[in-house]
């Protein structure tokens, strides 16, 4: 192992290397902007250019949040969980089998209320849904179901959204899973369904 003073020194040349790298790179680079002033001339505008389309982009795309009356946001955040009968990891078990069933590709996309059903059945009180909720968080909602992944999601538009947002999108009233998720749902006394 090297003695401090060895580490020093070592620090010391390196950093005299660095410093020596530097001053010739700025040498060169001054060198060149004087004898071509113009192609430097030339380098500053288009920097300035392209700063200045960022800049205008940013401003556009804030400045234009479309209409601030649209309802997209779910009534209801958090709860309390006292009195639940399901543990923390059967809510995140439970979450994931709820997220599995509304991306449901077989044989083609939709959603699977009989899971969704069996999920909710196992829900007796209102804590029980607050603790999936908690555990689901926000996932990232297409319209039909989660964006896909790689390549292709940037040809999606996806925000991130609740769980209750996510069971109101994915069950019709016509559903048997229907009255049960609207029960559980509304017991918790917290959210609309």
């Amino acid at each position: 192992m090297a003695s401090k003073k060895e580490i020093k020194a070592k620090a010391k040349k390196i950093g005299y290397s660095a410093l020596q790298k530097t001053s010739s790179f700025t040498k060169k680079a001054g060198k060149s902007i004087v004898s071509n002033p113009i192609t430097a001339l030339n380098i500053i505008i288009g920097m300035a250019g392209v700063l200045a389309l960022y800049k205008i982009y940013k401003f556009i795309n804030t400045g234009f949040e479309g209409d601030p009356h649209i309802d997209n946001e779910v009534i209801g955040t958090g709860g309390n969980t006292d009195g639940a009968t399901i543990s923390n990891q059967q809510a995140k078990n439970f979450a994931q089998q709820l997220l599995d069933a509304m991306n449901v590709k077989q044989p083609f996309w939709g959603t699977d209320e009989e899971t969704i059903e069996a999920v909710f059945s196992q829900l007796t009180v209102g804590a029980d849904f607050i603790k999936v909720y908690q555990a689901f968080g926000k996932k990232d909602y297409n319209g039909n179901n989660s964006p896909p992944t790689g390549v292709w999601s940037s040809f999606d538009s996806y925000e991130p959204k609740d769980l209750v947002y996510w069971l109101k999108s994915e069950i019709s009233t016509a559903d048997k899973a229907y009255k049960i998720v609207k029960e559980r749902i509304e017991s918790t006394g917290v959210f609309v369904f």
